[in-house]
């Protein structure tokens, strides 16, 4: 019985049926967008997984509704407020 490294303790393998043609493809895409199978695959219905907002992030999403927070009137009004000068506009 082979042991499980710490990061794979909590993954289950899936398997799916395809031709030999399909996984050189879907390999191909793959290495493209520097994934492998696995994170390509996953990308693409991690999408529709259910999402929980941190505390911080309800907190943010609370204040914009009642009109709080910052209030930027152009982009460079925005990184300046953020303490931010992009290198893209100098």
């Amino acid at each position: 019985m082979g042991t499980h490294s710490q990061t794979h303790h909590d993954k289950v393998k899936m398997t799916f049926e395809c031709t030999p043609d399909e996984r050189a493809y879907i390999k191909m895409l793959a290495a493209k967008a520097h994934m492998n199978l696995s994170e390509f695959l996953l990308s693409y219905v991690r999408t529709d997984f259910p999402r929980k907002p941190n505390k911080e992030t309800l907190a943010a999403h609370k204040e914009a509704l009642e009109g709080k927070g910052t209030v930027c009137e152009t982009m460079e009004d925005f990184w300046e407020q953020m303490g931010v000068t992009p290198s893209a506009y100098k």
